[in-house]
């Protein structure tokens, strides 16, 4: 398959990392493999199929986002966090 031979120099050119030769062989089985593998269910025929989007029946129920006025001072009280004029809220990051 001289094309995937191709198209793998082309990827590492394009993604930048170094690859031995042998390296490149070994990549260049695998990914024979995996298409060989791959190719009898690109053979199948879905047209008649129906698309999954999901793993069950169950869907997402969005609520209407509801605009109310409140007081400043309330909206502060209600903060687990507030100071200096910011709602502090847990560091993710260290």
């Amino acid at each position: 398959m001289a094309d995937l031979q191709l198209e793998l120099e082309k990827a590492i050119r394009v993604i930048k990392i170094e690859v031995s030769s042998s390296e490149q062989e070994e990549l260049h089985k695998e990914l024979n493999n995996f298409l060989l593998w791959l190719e009898p269910m690109l053979d199948l025929d879905t047209k008649d199929t129906a698309q999954v989007l999901f793993r069950h029946d169950a869907f997402n129920v969005w609520r209407k986002d509801r605009v109310k006025q409140g007081e400043l001072a309330e909206l502060q009280e209600a903060a687990p966090n507030f100071a200096g004029g910011f709602y502090l809220v847990p560091r993710i990051f260290e």
